[in-house]
């Protein structure tokens, strides 16, 4: 079952809104810091600190498949030939 907030970054993918009990939510706002180690950390810790948020390890390898997904996707080609 997807989230609300899940659903609503399907139709605008930078529209800020994450749950913190749902594991994708918490995956795309940890994602969002890429490459800020530091900025990551603060994200893991303000999910943590909520009632019935995914663990850290859950988190961490949803980020990691976010991550490989986006590498693996070719970038756009936005000039016309």
């Amino acid at each position: 079952m997807t989230c609300p907030a899940c659903e609503s970054s399907k139709q605008r993918p930078h529209t800020g809104v994450y749950r913190f009990q749902c594991l994708e939510c918490c995956a795309r706002l940890v994602a969002s810091t890429y490459p800020s180690k530091r900025h990551a950390a603060a994200m893991l810790a303000a999910i943590e600190r909520f009632p019935q948020s995914p663990g850290r390890a859950e988190v961490l390898a949803c980020v990691d498949q976010l991550l490989t997904k986006r590498r693996s996707v070719p970038p756009k080609c936005t000039t016309d030939s």
